[in-house]
């Protein structure tokens, strides 16, 4: 009896130590594992570091060479201005990569776009509206990444409405990791700033749809304010943020080569949210509100309902389909009235899927 309970508890002991062991190889097992989704979040990090800081000292060399090209051209396009009212007259500053962008006016209306047709085909109606309603000489203008070109035949068709590519250098975000994966190349909305041929820049992301003319908010007053842009809407109730998919700015280097700086300098924002995070933050509380009617928000018709019927559908200048992409749009789904209008709209674009 004695021999049988010390090996019955002989055989505890080790079952004891076996289960001791496995505990041990489990934690050893997700210690290496944390160890090395930590070393590749570290390494990717390094790498997002790295190509960022090559984009803001190419953006330096580039304003630098603009700058000594530019040098003896200003006093010139001064005396040009009383001559050619709505051409391009200012510095001739820019970072478009392309040889064979030329400016023709000294307001541009801008989009962004990746190889995404149905982004393409957002951007040819949103154009379509612009050319339609506005009166304002201006040049549109479609950013392009020089990673990811456009086809041949989306140029055919952005070309026929009147686009002009600026093709540009990627900037990279400053947290790949934690950045949204689709708006990790919407740094590059940055060259904006750059674009100091131009006097006024409105930027309009390419899921917006402009109904009416934007002539007023080109020409708006921000008050001294850097950039106007528009209260947004999260998570069902309004925020003190603003929404960058319509923005009004007045390009400067100097502004640029802040920002680039700031981007680099490891200031905390909203990664997530990409470029509209980092505006936001550096921002904070110095922009000009453009009004509702300028930047409508789908969110709004959705979450804010009173608010939005507060005004007259067809007094709205621009839509924003942040909620559902315009080419998703059904005539019965939620947004159904306000789908219907960028489905109505100019449905010959329709047939380039």
């Amino acid at each position: 009896m004695r021999r049988q309970n010390l090996r019955n508890g002989r055989s505890r002991a080790f079952g004891s130590r076996g289960s001791s062991l496995e505990l041990v190889k489990r934690s050893v097992t997700i210690g290496l594992i944390l160890l090395s989704v930590f070393i590749a979040t570290y390494f990717l990090s390094l790498k997002d570091n790295a190509l960022l800081d090559k984009a803001i000292q190419d953006a330096k060399q580039n304003n630098a060479r603009d700058n000594a090209n530019n040098s003896g051209s200003i006093n010139d396009n001064s005396k040009k201005e009383s001559r050619n009212h709505g051409k391009a007259t200012k510095s001739k500053t820019h970072h478009c990569l392309n040889k064979d962008f030329q400016p023709q006016h000294s307001v541009g209306i801008w989009t962004m776009l990746n190889d995404n047709m149905s982004y393409v085909r957002g951007a040819i109606k949103m154009g379509k509206g612009v050319q339609a309603h506005t009166k304002t000489p201006h040049d549109l203008v479609v950013m392009e990444l020089e990673t990811k070109p456009l086809s041949e035949e989306e140029w055919r068709l952005l070309s026929e409405v009147g686009f002009i590519k600026c093709q540009v250098s990627n900037i990279p975000p400053p947290d790949g990791v934690k950045t949204r994966p689709d708006l990790k190349e919407k740094f590059a909305v940055l060259h904006v700033w750059a674009m100091e041929v131009y006097d006024t820049v409105l930027f309009l992301d390419a899921d917006t749809f402009v109904q009416n003319s934007v002539d007023d908010l080109i020409h708006m007053d921000l008050q001294g304010k850097p950039l106007g842009v528009t209260k947004d809407i999260r998570n069902k109730k309004w925020v003190d943020t603003f929404n960058s998919g319509v923005m009004v700015i007045h390009p400067s280097v100097a502004e640029h080569e802040r920002l680039l700086g700031l981007l680099g300098s490891g200031l905390k924002f909203e990664y997530v949210m990409s470029d509209q995070g980092f505006l936001n933050e550096v921002y904070k509380g110095n922009w000009h509100e453009i009004g509702f009617v300028n930047n409508a928000n789908l969110a709004l018709y959705r979450f804010q309902r009173d608010y939005w019927d507060q005004f007259k559908l067809k007094d709205i200048n621009v839509i924003h389909y942040t909620m559902q992409k315009p080419w998703k749009c059904q005539s019965k789904g939620a947004y159904g009235p306000i789908c219907d209008i960028w489905i109505n709209a100019f449905p010959e674009v329709d047939k380039t899927k």
